[in-house]
């Protein structure tokens, strides 16, 4: 191996790495934070995505159709995680730390696929933002 080829390698480590530290940053402050070890929070950003596609197609592509989505949808997924939170979150606030991830990687699980049977697999590509020049 070469010296370009070791210095590619060695940043992609490095990318790697950074993309580690920050997943394990994030769960750490979550859980240092709420005390439970919660792993939907990344569903959760997916399914507004989704909904704000959704809410978009609704509505139409004029300014105010596009951030009124977008509103729209962080307040659906709001109301949607302030739900999980009152039906499960709340049933295993003293439970142990693996039950904890268990019952929260299952709801990973049953969001990602209810989003899979929802969309479709395809990919979905919205407007550009108002505003904002391709």
């Amino acid at each position: 191996m070469d010296l370009s080829g070791f210095i590619v390698q060695i940043l992609n480590g490095l990318a790697e790495a950074s993309s580690l530290f920050l997943v394990a940053a994030g769960l750490s402050l979550i859980f240092g934070v709420t005390r439970i070890v919660n792993f939907a929070h990344g569903s959760l950003y997916m399914l507004g995505i989704y909904v704000a596609y959704s809410v978009v197609q609704q509505f139409g592509q004029s300014p105010f159709g596009f951030w009124f989505s977008l509103v729209a949808a962080a307040l659906l997924v709001g109301a949607f995680g302030a739900l999980i939170e009152i039906v499960l979150l709340r049933r295993i606030y003293r439970a142990p730390e693996l039950f904890q991830l268990l019952a929260t990687f299952a709801l990973v699980l049953v969001i990602n696929d209810a989003t899979l049977f929802i969309w479709g697999p395809e990919d979905l590509l919205g407007p550009i933002a108002p505003g904002v020049r391709s």
